[in-house]
């Protein structure tokens, strides 16, 4: 007759060995298909130099006059709030803390 520790020693061996296999399978399908993406991604980044450096995208249309006079606007109202500065004086309170206005109403 044979000894059920015996059959459970067995299993558990052939269950981890089946679990490395596994790992080993999965590590190297992993390793191929980040290969395979590497590649691919490669390819695309040189022929999308390749057709930015040849003009083969195309010719942009030229943009309307609203477009650009409105694009103007745009750039005009930035460029005035890049050059002031909103400063807002936060009052402390007697233990440092910054409070509110109400504090020291």
């Amino acid at each position: 007759m044979v000894d059920p520790i015996s059959v459970l020693i067995g299993l558990s061996a052939l269950n981890l060995l089946a679990s490395a296999t596994l790992a080993l399978w999965i590590r190297v399908y992993l390793e191929q298909s980040l290969m395979d993406i590497d590649e691919k991604l490669a390819l695309a980044i040189k022929s999308l130099v390749e057709k930015l450096m040849e003009g083969g995208l195309g010719e942009f249309e030229a943009p309307n006059p609203v477009q650009a006079a409105i694009a103007q606007l745009i750039q005009g109202i930035a460029a005035q709030k890049m050059q002031t500065i909103d400063a807002t004086v936060t009052q402390r309170g007697a233990d440092g803390q910054f409070a509110t206005m109400r504090d020291f109403e």
